[in-house]
């Protein structure tokens, strides 16, 4: 951990839980420190934590770049707020109920939320009103469907905004264990039925966000890359609402559906680096703290969505239900050919021609600069490392399993 990161985990706890930040202001790189926190999407939250003394220490043209940076983003949350707002009442007079996930949801447990940086509108209906939701919002301005083969979402936008439109979280397409997917999708069932309303807004159930606030960090760790943000919604989660008696009904969930390591992986790495009270997580406390460096490691390598590291074709050899890379390759690949090209799908006999189908297409998008440059031997060996990282998290094994 180099000392710009260093600075960046003090400043993000004294946002959020007013840790004592103990660095020497003027030995700051203040241009390191700003790329840092942009590449978490942090950027927001750390220029409102720093003192009129520290900003005064900043050169000016990061100081203007910087605050154009901050604007465009409250502006950016401000425009997504009104649009989520119409949306909702869109789907409600449809007799569509549904909840917030991510955004907004995570924003209310942060001591001021218009300080957590918003990306666009995720929304969970039940999922037999998934294509009923979509069609309505199209009839009110909202376009095409960006992604129709996606496991677990439709993506519409309009103006600029999108709208992703879930049948279920995110997460759940890791699990390769069916019976454990039963479970985690049963459990999933009622999250319509138990919402509650925070700010006049439908966010799901105290349990329900947990786990949802757990499997899109797994989803993030393992395919694309988990940043600071989505450790920092996790963080205030605990701070604010995880107490003894929501931790006595989430750990036997989450030990049945082999999310409990992780979680408390998780959780221990926001005491130890983000300032989090340890009172606030004393059952976290006694996971190994080897794993959890090795895990903040990763994310400061990576940053938020992978913006600091190449990650493309990675989750090839990163399957965390395959024995190794290899098989974790056909696998993945097969799962891809299924989803992207739906022929082969529903004709069995097309498969073999599935593969071929792709690499066209990715010549072409590459060929446009519309993918990176692929380089399988480089992901082979980078998974190695990861595959064992992931085998210590423990991903949907319960522990009477092991």
């Amino acid at each position: 951990m180099n000392e710009t990161e260093k600075v960046l985990l003090q400043l993000t706890g004294r946002a959020l839980f007013g840790a004592l930040a103990d660095f020497n202001s003027s030995a700051v790189d203040w241009f390191a420190l700003y790329q840092e926190a942009t590449a978490h999407a942090l950027s927001l939250l750390i220029w409102d934590a720093l003192s009129d003394e520290e900003q005064a220490l900043i050169p000016e043209d990061i100081v203007i770049r910087w605050e154009q940076d901050s604007f465009r983003h409250i502006m950016s949350n401000e425009q997504l707020l009104y649009e989520q707002e119409q949306v909702i009442q869109i789907l409600e007079d449809a007799s569509i109920p549904c909840v917030i996930l991510k955004g907004s949801s995570s924003a209310a447990y942060y001591p001021s939320p218009s300080l957590r940086i918003m990306g666009d509108i995720d929304l969970l209906v039940r999922p037999e009103q998934q294509m009923e939701a979509v069609k309505v919002l199209q009839a009110n301005g909202y376009g095409d469907v960006l992604d129709e083969n996606h496991h677990c979402h439709m993506t519409i936008s309009k103006d600029g905004i999108t709208v992703e439109v879930h049948k279920e979280p995110n997460g759940l397409l890791l699990n390769d264990n069916s019976e454990s997917l039963r479970k985690i999708r049963e459990y999933f069932s009622d999250a319509i039925d138990r919402r509650q309303f925070i700010g006049g807004l439908p966010v799901p159930s105290d349990e329900h966000q947990a786990v949802i606030l757990i499997l899109h960090k797994l989803e993030h760790f393992m395919l694309s890359g988990l940043g600071l943000r989505q450790l920092c919604d996790w963080a205030v989660f605990v701070d604010n609402k995880l107490d003894a008696a929501l931790w006595a009904k989430l750990e036997p969930l989450l030990e049945e559906f082999g999310l409990l390591t992780f979680t408390g992986v998780m959780t221990q790495i926001c005491v130890d680096y983000l300032g989090l009270p340890e009172e606030k997580a004393t059952w976290a406390m006694q996971y190994d703290g080897e794993t959890a460096a090795k895990v903040m490691a990763q994310i400061l390598k990576e940053g938020n969505f992978g913006k600091k590291a190449d990650r493309y074709g990675e989750r090839l050899f990163n399957d965390p239900n395959s024995s190794n890379r290899v098989t974790s390759f056909f696998k993945v690949l097969g799962n891809a050919c299924r989803e992207h090209w739906p022929p082969c799908e529903k004709h069995a006999i097309l498969m073999p021609a599935a593969p071929f189908v792709l690499l066209g297409r990715y010549m072409v998008q590459r060929q446009r600069g519309e993918r990176p440059k692929l380089n399988l031997i480089k992901k082979y060996n980078q998974a190695g490392t990861d595959q064992k990282l992931y085998k210590e998290l423990k991903p949907f094994v319960a522990e009477w399993e092991e």
